[in-house]
């Protein structure tokens, strides 16, 4: 009988344990808000929407622009200045009719003789020359250098190919020289023979 009781006594210890425990009261609900930021934001609004409206009365978008082109003062264009007529010429005095007469009258009495002149003598070439010419082939400070253009001259035909030192107050000079010749034909012959070795001759007349 001991067990018994004791059993029961902790199965109704047990069920008593089990209770359910005590529900927390639900916190109470916030207080409601008051609505200043819906407000101010509706204010916002209605200010841009009225500054729109104001613009667009003020410059429609639809108004194109025109702008107005500025007028430059046309410049002053100065008239010519009239042309002062010329005087007409005076017309000569007419001529007197007895100065006429007198100027056809001396007319067939002027004679023009031209000046004589004198005939004209060509001179042969054939003929002898008054003063025999020698033709200069170059001028040299150098005995060697003179020598050289008198083989050279010597070897083209020219005749009588000589060389002279001569001494005076600006040195000593060799000059190479060929002639003397009588005629302008033999001057001219040699002379061509020194154009064919590049050499300008110099006519020097004979002493």
């Amino acid at each position: 009988m001991a067990r018994q009781d004791y059993a029961q006594k902790r199965r109704a210890n047990n069920s008593a344990s089990r209770k359910p425990a005590p529900r927390k009261k639900a916190a109470p609900p916030p207080p409601p808000r008051r609505p200043w930021g819906l407000a101010l934001l509706s204010l916002i609004g209605i200010g841009g929407l009225g500054v729109l409206i104001y613009l667009l009365v003020q410059n429609p978008a639809g108004a194109p622009q025109v702008s107005k082109p500025t007028l430059e003062p046309s410049a002053k264009v100065e008239k010519p200045a009239p042309a002062k007529p010329k005087p007409a010429p005076a017309a000569p005095a007419p001529e007197p009719e007895r100065d006429r007469f007198d100027f056809y009258e001396m007319l067939p009495k002027s004679k023009v003789e031209p000046p004589e002149e004198s005939a004209y003598h060509s001179t042969p070439k054939t003929a002898k020359l008054e003063t025999k010419i020698l033709l200069q082939a170059g001028s040299f400070r150098s005995a060697d250098d003179a020598e050289q253009m008198r083989a050279r001259m010597i070897l083209a035909g020219l005749p009588d190919v000589k060389t002279s030192r001569t001494e005076g107050s600006n040195g000593v000079w060799y000059r190479v020289r060929t002639g003397p010749f009588d005629t302008r034909a033999d001057v001219n012959a040699a002379a061509n023979k020194l154009y064919k070795l590049n050499i300008n001759p110099l006519e020097i007349r004979a002493q």
